[in-house]
């Protein structure tokens, strides 16, 4: 038995919707559909192809059918532009059977001047295009930016939800199904949040949403041609946005896929989870050690040795006897109790020097190979047993050390985290204010990349995710102006402007001269709001 979005919450996405005004709204709406069918600004795809048209065809029904069964296909007016509903106007009176594998394909293959500055055809191939590498220089003036919290939901307005969703998960996987990439977001889209969430038992009925666009006294015959249809019987289920069943009783958010975790490093034993700072790595491997027995977390440094990880001679009282490692007590301790489940956890593994660290004890990384140490004069076979999974994580931003040997590395499942916008539209905001967080940082962040061209030099989402602010009740971090004030200037920039090594000019490039120069109250949030939008 499945839960649907609310009549209310379908109603609010329409009134949102409807009250954005954007000039570039039909070509935008076309552009997602093709992002769906693949098309990139590295790869081609043919419109004429009979996988592609059907992609066209899937994506078109999913944001834009006012029916689900397809007994409904070939209608007229079967189907409206999410960001055009106030008017039928600029919308086709054909039927989406009728206007995605043809009209659709014309429009952009013979689109005139717009198009061909979107697009590149394939020399080969007229019927194959990419986009150009610039293209998003067309969409430059845009008006208002489309509010993804309505567009995500309108998406989804018929969906079947096994549990109550997030919104944050409801954006994420709108990104994913249009294949959105981060400087697309950032073009495109606005992060504020506005819309409630609210669940019923049924599905909302396709007069419904007929309804709150047939407002004017002309659309009144055509709403009350289908006002019997009720009962959908749903014939194409494949075309609906699937939603995996993760837990969401997290305190950080919703993207993280714990239990897909766990289940990598049943198969891998170990993983490193790398990426940027503040983006969750260590807060992921403590949930993951939440379902294990034993749990021995200790943190690589420079000064950290095969003596301290493996063993060595030490002084004891006058005599020189061997101390096992950390890690050698482990894999005694997982060997003799194997009913138990253990996990090693190294945070920083990248800080120190691994292959010595590791040293021979390398090749037990690889899972059935054994290994004979002597200790004391006691010589003993050791393995990692199945019962004793490793994980490790690494900033890749460190400067201060080598890169992992790759001996090391291949030896590990690995695991990338990047900075999770989403999560910061549900979970994060200032007090009395809708100021959008997620906006600020993906801005910041688009501005790092431009600017030093790397993608490990960014920021990540849990840097807004401080205890302190943190208000059970509501279930968000919610920042009081002046504390969020001390975070941006006292954690934000510093952290900028050790990734542009202090050079002024890149530090003003990516924050401008006045929001770089410390201000205050709500003058403070004016300027933010500016560099935001």
């Amino acid at each position: 038995m499945g839960i649907y979005l609310s009549e209310q919450t379908i109603e609010e996405a329409y009134i949102s919707l409807t009250n954005n005004v954007n000039k570039y709204e039909t070509v935008i709406f076309t552009l997602l559909i093709l992002k769906h069918a693949g098309i990139t600004k590295h790869d081609y795809i043919n419109l004429k192809d009979e996988n592609t048209r059907l992609d066209l065809f899937n994506a078109t029904k999913q944001l834009a059918y006012l029916f689900i069964s397809e007994d409904y296909k070939k209608e007229r007016k079967n189907f409206i532009n999410p960001l055009t509903m106030s008017t039928w106007k600029n919308n086709p009176s054909e039927s989406l059977y009728m206007w995605s594998p043809s009209r659709l394909v014309n429009n952009v293959l013979g689109g005139g001047r717009q198009w061909s500055n979107i697009i590149l055809n394939d020399p080969n191939d007229n019927n194959s295009i990419k986009l150009k590498h610039d293209y998003l220089d067309y969409f430059e003036g845009i008006d208002d930016k489309i509010p993804v919290d309505s567009l995500s939901v309108w998406l989804v307005r018929f969906n079947q939800f096994e549990q109550e969703m997030p919104l944050s998960k409801i954006f994420t996987n709108f990104y994913e199904y249009f294949n959105i990439d981060e400087a697309e977001k950032l073009h495109f889209f606005t992060n504020t949040k506005s819309i409630h969430l609210n669940y019923q038992n049924e599905r909302i009925s396709p007069h419904f949403i007929r309804s709150l666009i047939a407002t004017k006294d002309e659309e009144s015959e055509w709403l009350d041609e289908f006002s019997d249809v009720k009962e959908i019987h749903v014939t194409d289920d494949n075309s609906f946005v699937k939603f995996s069943n993760s837990s969401f009783d997290t305190m950080y958010g919703t993207s993280f896929e714990t239990e897909y975790y766990e289940k990598v490093l049943h198969n891998g034993k170990q993983l490193i989870f790398m990426g940027p700072p503040g983006t969750s790595k260590s807060y992921q491997a403590k949930l993951i050690s939440k379902h294990f027995d034993v749990v021995k977390r200790i943190q690589f440094h420079p000064q950290y040795s095969y003596q301290d990880f493996i063993g060595g001679k030490i002084l004891e009282q006058g005599n020189l006897v061997d101390q096992k490692g950390e890690l050698i007590n482990l894999i005694e301790r997982a060997q003799k109790d194997e009913d138990r489940e253990f996990l090693l956890i190294i945070e920083e593994i990248n800080r120190a020097n691994v292959s010595q660290v590791f040293g021979e004890m390398i090749q037990l990384l690889d899972r059935g190979e054994s290994l004979e140490l002597s200790f004391n004069d006691i010589t003993k076979e050791y393995y990692l047993p199945d019962n004793l999974k490793i994980i490790g994580t690494m900033n890749t931003t460190d400067r201060t050390v080598g890169r992992i040997d790759y001996a090391i590395k291949r030896r590990f499942f690995q695991i990338y985290f990047k900075p999770e916008i989403d999560i910061l539209v549900e979970k994060v905001k200032i007090e009395n204010n809708d100021f959008s967080i997620a906006d600020l940082m993906m801005k910041i962040n688009q501005n790092l990349y431009d600017t030093l061209n790397n993608k490990e030099m960014v920021i990540g989402h849990a840097i807004f995710l401080k205890d302190y602010t943190y208000d059970n009740d509501k279930r968000q971090f919610i920042w009081s102006l002046q504390d969020f004030e001390q975070l941006f200037y006292y954690v934000i920039v510093p952290l900028i402007e050790d990734y542009c090594n202090g050079n002024l000019d890149l530090i003003i490039s990516i924050l401008g001269e006045k929001l770089y120069h410390r201000q205050t109250g709500s003058e403070l949030l004016t300027l933010l709001k500016e560099f935001s939008s």
